[in-house]
């Protein structure tokens, strides 16, 4: 007689594989997560630029449902079909859009986990749609079996604007920290590029050009570094919002692009961490910061906005300001520079690899999909 426990089947949902911190921790969980416990199909709504990474992992079943614009209103019948044929214990959806209609067509034993990211987003500067999806998930939050988000500050701030949050728990994203660890070779690399001498100090950001990331701020404390230390150059990579771009380049002046570099949109940008001596973070409102855990992970020690888990990532490693605060920002990169940079990098990483592993968000999602199947 075969007595072998039957694997719960799960389906990961989410709308596209674009590149993306929410994306790619998506896309982490999936790689990760033990197959031998589950049988994993993963759902796209659009495919995207990191589609090609899902369908290397071995043991999921991946489905693009190609859908073909917003008003493709036939996707509707068609992933209800799909959730019918099957049959999932378990859905975990990401973000808006597909966490709701994973809920709306999901088959009527299959239990859904909605996952959230969000966290003091200004959602009347993102357009009707946005505003749209957050006021239904809201309505549905009180039907869906459980929530995950990636950060406390998530839980509060849809608390804050009326969801159910009772069924919630927060699991901190989770950073490979194989692949993102202090290269010697690239911050020889990057440092001779860029003309940096063993005395200089390098800032780096990473982060898109958006309302929410403080540029502007970050940009206002730049000048008043440069005006103070002739040995500091600061560097930013991401692109976005022109015109936030061009309102920085105006306060930056004859330091635009001297002394504060912008590197536009980077792929691996775990080959620039290593060339960097500080990490700062100028955003107004964060969950989980991907950025500042990375740039901990490869030994960079960081300088952060108290805003979302930012305070809880960094830790006794870090150096904690006022956030919208040029003055706050300008002190903390000070008060950092005037610190044992390496020893308190060694200190960030071993942070990091002890609460923000891979492994450790792994199992945690694992453990909650199993609580919500049984």
């Amino acid at each position: 007689m075969n007595n072998k426990k039957k694997n719960k089947i799960v389906i990961f949902a989410i709308r596209s594989l674009c590149i993306g911190g929410a994306e790619k921790q998506f896309i982490n969980l999936v790689k990760n997560i033990e197959k031998n416990n589950f049988d994993i199909y993963v759902i796209t709504m659009y495919g995207g630029g990191l589609e090609s990474e899902i369908t290397l992992v071995e043991k999921i079943n991946y489905i693009n449902m190609n859908k073909k614009s917003r008003y493709d209103f036939n996707f509707f019948f068609r992933y209800k079909k799909l959730m019918s044929k099957i049959n999932p214990d378990v859905i975990y959806s990401f973000l808006g859009e597909m966490n709701l209609f994973s809920y709306w067509c999901k088959p009527k034993r299959t239990k859904i986990i909605w996952g959230f990211r969000a966290s003091n987003m200004d959602y009347q500067k993102y357009g009707r749609l946005s505003q749209l999806l957050f006021y239904l998930q809201k309505i549905y939050s009180k039907k869906v079996d459980k929530i995950i988000a990636n950060s406390y500050a998530s839980i509060e701030f849809h608390k804050k604007y009326g969801f159910d949050m009772s069924k919630a728990v927060v699991i901190h994203n989770g950073i490979d920290t194989e692949k993102f660890k202090r290269n010697e070779k690239k911050r020889v690399e990057f440092r001779k590029k860029y003309g940096l001498k063993e005395s200089d100090i390098a800032i780096g950001i990473v982060a898109r050009i958006d309302e929410m990331k403080g540029y502007p701020v970050l940009a206002k404390a730049s000048v008043k570094l440069f005006k103070e230390f002739n040995n500091i150059k600061i560097f930013a990579i991401g692109d976005g919002n022109i015109k936030i771009k061009d309102e920085c380049k105006e306060i930056l002046g004859k330091y635009n692009n001297t002394r504060f570099v912008w590197l536009g949109k980077q792929k691996n940008v775990e080959n620039f961490y290593s060339g960097f001596d500080i990490y700062v973070s100028s955003s107004f409102g964060e969950g989980f910061s991907n950025s500042i855990a990375e740039a901990m992970a490869c030994e960079v020690p960081c300088v952060v906005t108290d805003v979302g888990d930012s305070k809880i990532i960094v830790g006794d490693a870090g150096v904690v300001v006022k956030p919208r605060s040029e003055e706050s920002l300008c002190e903390g990169i000070k008060k950092m520079i005037n610190q044992n940079i390496k020893e308190l990098g060694q200190k960030a990483r071993e942070r990091i690899i002890e609460n923000f592993s891979n492994e450790k968000m792994v199992k945690k999602t694992e453990m909650e999909i199993l609580k919500c199947a049984e």
